[in-house]
């Protein structure tokens, strides 16, 4: 029986080539307080910070000449160790920039301070920083979750607390919306997610070879302090097909054992 939701209320996908084609994990800080996390942590690589100032609107003073008097810098730290910072918004402090290198493996911490003379706020969860898991690059997934053709889903392992799991997805489930352009494929489908300590994120579950484009096993990592993840696809084309299989609007939810 089909599990499908065709509401084009929802949050459209945004995938293709320009997400395959994207290197460098990112950090998505969204001013309507949820996070984005497009890929896996791992040791030796590098994560970008995109940070809404939307989130800090305070402390907005200016120089007489219309130049911000303020800034908002972003401070992080892996394993406890002295914090370093770098510039988000307003007048350079740091001189550096968003792309954070990850240099051991562990928990990375991230908070904000917007600031101006006499003013001072921070973005920092409460006090308890937002964190996320830097891996071993050679870091082994727990588990697969396989969605079949036929509407048949199964575990594979266990997914656990902090650590990577795959997404095995049969693209056959959802087999409209494949609108072509001079033979080559304008549609994909895609994976998103949602952790129950709001992190969020999203992939292509497919990818292409000349003119094919066929379904591809992805890894997904949960942040640190998630026990549980919600998981649905989405099918699209450049035309007005939208799809989504997503247990009937329920979403597809596992528990994240420790």
């Amino acid at each position: 029986m089909k599990r499908l939701l065709s509401i084009l209320a929802l949050p459209l996908l945004l995938l293709g080539t320009s997400a395959a084609a994207q290197t460098t994990p990112t950090l998505t800080f969204h001013g309507n307080w949820t996070i984005h996390q497009s890929e896996v942590l791992t040791e030796g690589g590098q994560v970008q910070v995109v940070y809404s100032t939307a989130r800090l609107p305070q402390c907005r003073v200016n120089n007489p000449d219309g130049s911000p008097a303020w800034s908002i810098t972003g401070h992080y730290r892996i394993n406890g160790s002295a914090p370093a910072s770098f510039d988000v918004a307003g007048a350079p402090v740091t001189g550096n920039g968003p792309t954070l290198d990850l240099q051991e493996q562990g928990l990375l911490e991230l908070w904000f301070l917007v600031s101006s003379p006499g003013c001072e706020h921070y973005d920092s969860n409460y006090g308890g920083n937002f964190q996320f898991n830097v891996l071993e690059a050679s870091a082994t997934p727990t588990a697969t979750l396989v969605f079949q053709q036929g509407w048949v889903e199964h575990v594979v392992g266990t997914p656990r607390q902090g650590q990577p799991f795959i997404v095995d997805y049969d693209i056959a489930r959802l087999p409209e919306c494949r609108l072509l352009y001079n033979g080559a494929p304008t549609w994909d489908v895609g994976v998103r997610w949602r952790f129950n300590n709001g992190v969020m994120g999203e992939k292509s579950v497919t990818t292409t070879s000349g003119y094919t484009r066929t379904g591809t096993p992805v890894t997904i990592i949960p942040p640190v302090g998630a026990t549980s993840v919600q998981i649905w696809f989405e099918n699209w084309d450049r035309g007005t097909c939208r799809r989504w299989d997503s247990d009937y609007g329920a979403n597809y939810t596992f528990t994240l054992q420790p």
